[in-house]
């Protein structure tokens, strides 16, 4: 084994799964520094390992992720072993939360005091797959919800990241929220004052989505329409500059399912199915699916659903996070998800799902659109922190 080349180790350590490579760094300082290089991410493992992704549901009771389906191992096992490895001893005393899911791999973990007192005791960045954990400073406030974690990235690397959390004490009637913001770049939290515009009903948050720097999250304006908040935390400017309010763009149209949106290919998504009119002046379901680039909702695919499957009976739950083309339905006959190629229309059932950990309450969080996909992480280093 010594007298293989370094270029020769890099080319069979890049064929290993990724914990196997996090773990091949302890062996000695030589993988070590092989798997750390530039060269071996860039040129090696990201050309031999395409994106892998699981979908999650909310489980009521964890508050984490359950995959449904996804990369084998399943990466809802990658975060239920974390949470029990890292916090077990704790359990006692707190609850541990995933909160949120970044676009990268990260997640937003808090730690809740239980009884008497429901407080966030802490809040932690952690990378399930290799385990690697950071808390932040104590900085907590008593009324503070955690809102999402965005991040900064270069080339597939996390540069920084940033962890937001909503402050109800200070949410008022002139349409201001205080945010409290922790920056791994300066390893400060800071308070921010955001003016949301005057339009929405802004005591409605629901769970974020974290995308490009950008956290989303729905909400509701005051004509009673779904619209989607967003808002840059990586931009300068005004708060019209980086907060921006966006309608459904099947606005004044009344799909057949809940609105939600997904992340897939790097931009935020959304599918419904919503009523056509024709030319003869009657209606035709058709299944549309929209991406938002530069602010601005653009139809990706929009197939009639009756050419598709004549006896439709299925919800729209999330499309792949790595390919655009497929996108995943519930089928409330069969209870099963089903997978649809948009080209060419065709359903396939997803056996997957039955021996995956399905949560009870799955179907619930079908009908909710409140189903996260959780992507591999496709880099090796550890989650940044100050002067790392």
């Amino acid at each position: 084994m010594n007298s293989l080349t370094e270029d020769l180790w890099s080319i069979i350590l890049a064929r290993l799964p990724l914990k196997s490579i996090i773990t091949s760094k302890l062996v000695c300082k030589q993988w070590k520094s092989i798997v750390e290089s530039p060269y071996f991410r860039k040129s090696l493992y990201q050309n031999l390992h395409s994106s892998s992704w699981s979908l999650l549901v909310w489980d009521d009771k964890k508050d984490v992720g359950t995959t449904l389906y996804g990369c084998e191992p399943s990466i809802g096992s990658y975060i239920l072993s974390f949470l029990t490895n890292k916090f077990e001893i704790q359990r006692d005393k707190y609850e541990y939360s995933v909160w949120d899911y970044t676009d990268v791999g990260l997640i937003l973990v808090s730690e809740v005091s239980k009884k008497p007192s429901i407080l966030i005791n802490a809040v932690y960045v952690a990378n399930p797959v290799s385990q690697d954990c950071i808390e932040l400073p104590s900085h907590l406030k008593e009324y503070v919800f955690p809102l999402g974690i965005v991040t900064r990235t270069e080339n597939g690397v996390v540069l920084d990241y940033k962890v937001v959390l909503l402050d109800f004490g200070n949410v008022n009637e002139n349409m201001e929220i205080s945010l409290l913001i922790y920056s791994s770049e300066t390893g400060l939290w800071s308070l921010s004052i955001v003016h949301l515009p005057s339009s929405l009903y802004y005591q409605y948050f629901y769970r974020s989505i974290s995308l490009n720097g950008n956290l989303y999250w729905l909400n509701r304006n005051s004509d009673n329409e779904d619209v989607i908040v967003s808002h840059d935390f990586y931009a300068t400017g005004t708060d019209s500059d980086r907060c921006r309010v966006t309608l459904y763009p099947d606005s004044g149209k009344h799909p057949k399912f809940r609105r939600g949106c997904t992340i897939s290919q790097g931009f935020l998504m959304y599918m419904n199915v919503v009523s056509i009119t024709k030319d003869d002046g009657s209606l035709e379901d058709k299944l549309s699916i929209w991406k938002l680039k530069s602010g601005e909702w653009q139809l990706v695919s929009e197939i009639s659903v009756d050419c598709v499957n004549p006896s439709f009976d299925h919800i729209p739950v999330t499309i792949n996070s790595v390919d655009a083309k497929t996108v995943y339905f519930w089928n409330r006959k069969h209870q099963s998800l089903v997978a649809a190629n948009i080209c060419n229309g065709k359903f396939v059932l997803h056996s997957e799902l039955e021996h995956s950990g399905r949560s009870p309450n799955s179907f619930e969080c079908f009908k909710r659109s409140d189903c996260p996909s959780f992507v591999l992480p496709q880099w090796l280093h550890l989650t940044p922190v100050r002067g790392v």
